[in-house]
């Protein structure tokens, strides 16, 4: 496994568990030790998403940062086979 499909599956991983403890919040709102952890997944997230932008390119347009470029459009895209 390369760093960038490593850095997909920590996504993956953290998002589920963020998705996760999302649900079982809606149903338990006073468990503190959920939305610690939920506020643990969210910045884990955060972070893997920051460093995989930085080393690859934005995963979804709205992470485009360039001003003077489009560069969504740059090859490969995470969903391509040559991108893993």
């Amino acid at each position: 496994m390369n760093e960038r499909q490593r850095l997909l599956k920590l996504i993956q991983m953290y998002d589920f568990a963020i998705k996760d403890l999302n649900l079982y919040l809606d149903t338990h709102p006073g468990c503190a030790a959920a939305l610690q952890y939920f506020h643990k997944y969210k910045e884990l997230s955060a972070k893997a998403y920051d460093q995989y932008i930085k080393l690859y390119g934005p995963i979804i347009p709205k992470q485009v940062a360039s001003t003077e470029h489009w560069t969504w459009i740059n090859s490969p895209w995470p969903w391509e086979r040559s991108a893993n």
